[in-house]
């Protein structure tokens, strides 16, 4: 790795730098960060110009603010990492000639004081892996059409980007992986129809989104982790009829979203972790009939839905293998009436289980001097069968 200093003669001709960083130093040394393979020439915007090979070239600031350019003719990869330079940085704009490589991670991760994200559209052209990249830029109110054509991963991607408002329509249509991607992006009012064909994994993609009043019909078919996804949405009043129909692990998957009156019947078929699915779905009145025949796992599933009062038949009359906790916390604190608790003990009691612990107790679920006949042979089948089940009397 080789730095030098250069003369007023040996400076590159005044044009458009591949990078310009907006900088505010309280006086110190910032280093400007890159990975690879570089070669490139930096004017830090006090009068002082380098030319270095360094992925780590540092510079000592008097107190101030200042334009940082970077001009280079070859791949020059920006890197900070959570490095705490990037807590300098308040700008950056790329400019259409910058090749940027291929992977992107953590880029600009924990840069918290960039305000303006700017870069020309076929920077990213070639970018696959967008992983962390912008991860806890908080102060970030706005984001840039980048082309992501060829981005596959976008874990983390936008995670904690707390004061974006709005978000662009990119290119998703080769991500595979959302996991984390707008985690905590707890001012966004809407979210656009993305293309989300080729996603496997979404957990935890939405988490926090708590201002989102809709969410998109996203083509989910791909779709196996939607563990998190959308929970604590709780701003969501209604939700779309995704194709959920290759998902298996659907735990915590709406929790929170507290503002939901009513859901869809979406295609659960495949699903065998429904743990806490839709805890605490406290405006829901009612259920569709899911499809639970995977299902391994449902425990605190519905638990304080405490407006849950319609609850379905035969839901439960056939499942995966079901655990010795599948059914704990289930229906705890909940509001069903006496017809709906005879349709899940009935349902259960088909199933033929055995040795479980259910809990429909608490709340102002129906108790069991109110419940039908049926619910209460039912209950007697299930004791029989080693069950241990929780009620209100």
């Amino acid at each position: 790795m080789t730095t030098l200093i250069l003369t007023a003669e040996q400076v590159n001709p005044a044009g458009d730098a591949q990078i310009t960083y907006g900088i505010t130093s309280a006086g110190g040394t910032f280093d400007l960060r890159s990975t690879g393979t570089v070669d490139y020439e930096v004017e830090w915007g006090d009068g002082t110009v380098e030319r270095s090979t360094s992925n780590t070239l540092a510079h000592t600031y008097a107190a101030g603010n200042y334009v940082l350019k970077v001009r280079t003719s070859q791949e020059y990869r920006p890197y900070f990492n959570n490095s705490t330079d990037e807590d300098r940085i308040t700008s950056v704009e790329l400019v259409s000639d910058l090749d940027v490589g291929t992977d992107l991670g953590s880029a600009w991760s924990g840069a918290g004081n960039i305000t303006s994200f700017d870069a020309a559209f076929g920077v990213t052209a070639g970018v696959t892996n967008f992983s962390s990249t912008w991860r806890n830029c908080t102060n970030l109110t706005s984001f840039p059409l980048i082309d992501t054509s060829s981005g596959t991963s976008f874990s983390s991607a936008w995670l904690n980007l707390i004061s974006l408002t709005s978000f662009p329509l990119i290119d998703t249509s080769s991500g595979t992986n959302f996991f984390l991607a707008w985690y905590n992006c707890s001012n966004l009012t809407s979210f656009p129809l993305i293309d989300t064909s080729s996603g496997t994994n979404f957990s935890n993609s939405w988490y926090g989104c708590n201002s989102l009043t809709s969410f998109p019909l996203i083509n989910t078919s791909s779709g196996t982790n939607f563990s998190d996804t959308w929970r604590g949405c709780s701003s969501l009043t209604s939700f779309p009829l995704i194709d959920t129909s290759s998902g298996t692990n659907f735990s915590n998957t709406w929790r929170e979203c507290n503002s939901l009156t009513s859901f869809p019947l979406i295609d659960t078929s495949s699903g065998t972790n429904f743990s806490s699915t839709w805890q605490n779905c406290t405006s829901l009145t009612s259920f569709p009939l899911i499809d639970t025949s995977s299902a391994t796992n449902l425990g605190s599933a519905w638990r304080s839905c405490s407006s849950l009062a319609s609850f379905p038949a035969n839901v439960f009359d056939t499942t995966g293998s079901l655990n010795a906790n599948a059914f704990n916390s289930t229906f705890n604190n909940c509001a069903l009436t006496a017809q709906s608790i005879e349709n899940i003990l009935v349902s259960l009691d088909t199933n033929g289980a055995s040795n479980i612990t259910l809990s429909i107790n608490g709340g102002t679920n129906a108790g069991q001097s109110s419940w039908t006949a049926a619910a209460t042979t039912a209950y007697n089948n299930l004791i029989a069968k080693g069950w241990t089940i929780q009620a209100n009397t």
